[in-house]
């Protein structure tokens, strides 16, 4: 089971990039543009999820940018994020049968 994981630990900031199972977390693709996606949590226990253009049609630049977001937002905002590192949830992605009883 997916585990959110705060963008800050014991040890210190977790870089994203170095942790991801799939290098194209939190992005996904919107016409030609790159989007990119997370929750946040906020103070009293509110959550909002977090959506916007990157700006770019190049990946690599994408997970750049990305990256930078990530690192940024939640000092910028006064926020913590709740990052999904484990690869993208729901889809036909690791599953078997496709609905077949088994």
């Amino acid at each position: 089971m997916p585990i959110e994981t705060p963008a800050e630990s014991t040890r210190g900031p977790i870089s994203p990039a170095e942790h991801a199972e799939d290098p194209d977390h939190h992005l996904w693709r919107n016409g030609r543009l790159w989007w990119i996606a997370f929750t946040v949590h906020l103070p009293g226990w509110q959550k909002e999820r977090v959506r916007f253009s990157l700006g770019t049609a190049d990946l690599d630049e994408a997970r750049a940018r990305r990256d930078q977001v990530l690192r940024e937002y939640p000092q910028a905002r006064g926020c913590e994020l709740s990052l999904r590192l484990d690869g993208r949830r729901g889809g036909m992605q690791g599953r078997t049968g496709h609905g077949q009883a088994a």
